[in-house]
């Protein structure tokens, strides 16, 4: 009863994504699911307030050799739903504050150099029929907006404005920005909307269709990119999410202002940003060692 009033909120008041609400029910699920088998509760509509148990779940979780990071998401879950519980004045503390969170370790985030970026935007054959310029186009367009998925998948023909060279995105929690692009992706964008049209025989908002004239989904984004960036380079790491790195990375390595690059990239808080820079000292530090007379003594 309570878990299912706290998704609710999370997706109606919060606005939430359905991926997000998805993850946050498998989380509680889960919780629910680990104290009823070792009989610490008897049902899902009885409140576990108690901390210890919440530490044995932790405790179960990290012996299933799940990463600290995972770990700490659903452990972010439970403490959303207890603010939650909380602010209906079902409990009187919020027991998730007495737990650690576990120690993470920071992964740079992986991207592409310049140089093999220019050798997939011109020394790549897309081929011209429907298909070819769609794939170009959206990769293109990943790496000069730095969008997410999601929202490249949910671009609409109305937010993309050729004349104005700017997309309008809607974002997490339906937040929209304005993100210029560059002055070839017109070139290819015309290209694509001519081929389009004569691909679509129904009406379609959407800006990216398939060949069948319905919406992309998913799976045919990251292919299509995991594909074409394999053709260029061998790391591990070859999702759409890789060119919104991309982007970012050789924005702040070009001189962009770290404020700005946070407004583009749609993020809430300046520390999700603020990881890119860490490429970008390596790079000066490797500029700084090539360069300076007394870096190589």
């Amino acid at each position: 009863m309570h878990k299912k009033q706290f998704l609710k909120y999370i997706e109606y008041q919060k606005k939430y994504s359905p991926h997000t609400v998805n993850s946050y029910a498998t989380d509680l699920n889960d919780f629910y699911s680990f104290c009823i088998s070792n009989n610490l509760t008897e049902s899902e509509s009885e409140i576990v307030s108690d901390y210890k148990t919440i530490r044995k779940w932790i405790a179960f979780l990290s012996s299933q050799s799940l990463s600290s990071k995972t770990v700490n998401r659903k452990l972010s879950t439970l403490r959303s739903f207890y603010n939650f519980l909380l602010r209906e004045k079902l409990i009187t503390f919020n027991p998730v504050l007495k737990i650690t969170r576990l120690k993470t370790e920071k992964k740079l985030p992986g991207f592409i150099s310049e140089e093999k970026m220019d050798i997939l935007q011109t020394g790549i054959d897309f081929s011209d029929n429907f298909e070819g310029v769609r794939n170009r186009l959206m990769v293109e367009m990943l790496y000069g907006t730095g969008i997410r998925r999601a929202e490249l998948i949910n671009l609409l023909l109305k937010d993309v404005d050729t004349r104005k060279k700017n997309i309008k995105v809607t974002g997490k929690r339906n937040k929209q920005r304005i993100i210029p692009f560059p002055d070839n992706l017109s070139d290819v964008i015309n290209k694509y909307l001519i081929l389009r049209n004569e691909v679509l025989n129904n009406n379609n908002e959407y800006f990216f269709i398939t060949k069948k004239g319905n919406k992309i989904y998913p799976n045919l984004v990251y292919r299509t990119v995991n594909k074409y960036i394999g053709l260029i380079s061998t790391q591990k790491k070859r999702s759409p999410h890789t060119l919104r790195h991309t982007y970012a990375t050789h924005l702040l390595n070009n001189g962009a202002d770290i404020n700005a690059v946070k407004e583009l990239l749609g993020h809430a808080n300046l520390s999700a940003t603020q990881i890119y820079t860490h490429n970008t000292f390596e790079k000066l530090n490797k500029i700084y060692k090539q360069a300076h007379p007394r870096a190589k003594k």
